[in-house]
């Protein structure tokens, strides 16, 4: 299960209502400890220049830098969220060839605009596909 509190979710929203009708991308940071925790939402530049309408991609140097600075605070990444521009909030075939174990990657579908949903999933290594993960939004 993954916790986030209802400001962190609203910034995720309007960073996807911001951005639409381009995919926008983020980390999610927290603590994965007795429990997957978000305490922060840290958005990023799409570096997919070429099909920012259908394809997100974190440039590693902004994940370096991010994952530095989470851990002096205590913390780390724990997750990538992006939207999905007119598109359910379902894992592409690109998004599971390019996925890491143990991240929760939390993806917003934005239907015209307006209407957002959110899911969360978890990629499973040996079955090579994600597991949806429930989201908890407690304050």
């Amino acid at each position: 299960m993954l916790y986030i509190n209802s400001v962190r979710l609203r910034e995720i929203k309007d960073l996807v209502k911001k951005n639409y009708p381009y995919e926008c991308c983020g980390l999610l940071i927290g603590t994965n400890l007795s429990e997957k925790k978000v305490i922060e939402v840290r958005p990023v530049e799409n570096k997919n220049k070429e099909r920012t309408h259908d394809r997100y991609e974190i440039d590693g140097k902004d994940f370096v830098k991010i994952d530095k600075e989470s851990n002096k605070k205590g913390f780390s990444i724990i997750g990538i969220f992006h939207s999905h521009p007119d598109h359910p909030p379902l894992p592409s075939a690109y998004d599971t060839e390019h996925a890491w174990a143990g991240y929760s990657y939390m993806i917003a579908a934005i239907e015209n605009g307006e209407k957002i949903d959110i899911r969360s999933w978890v990629f499973n290594e040996e079955r090579k596909q994600f597991d949806e993960e429930e989201i908890s939004c407690k304050d």
